[in-house]
């Protein structure tokens, strides 16, 4: 009984740990962004409020949901925007 208990909570170890890596995102856009408001700060601070299946290629922090497909967004705060995508 003791072997089975080790092999569960290993198990459940193993699955929680899994359900991280699987709201990684493959950044592999080019770096644009759509709408991005700033403040009139000195120096601004920028951050890109597009939502898509990926982040930009230069997103430091890429947020997503656990959707099919995910819609996620970069919560960087930046002094600049990206070039528009369109």
């Amino acid at each position: 009984m003791e072997l089975n208990k080790k092999t569960m909570m290993k198990l459940a170890l193993l699955v929680f740990l899994l359900s991280f890596t699987s709201t990684m995102v493959d950044a592999t856009t080019t770096a644009c962004c759509d709408s991005c408001p700033c403040t009139k700060s000195i120096p601004p601070q920028c951050h890109c409020t597009d939502i898509g299946e990926t982040c930009h290629s230069a997103c430091k922090s890429c947020l997503c949901t656990k959707s099919i497909p995910p819609q996620c967004h970069c919560a960087d705060i930046t002094d600049f925007c990206y070039p528009k995508c369109n």
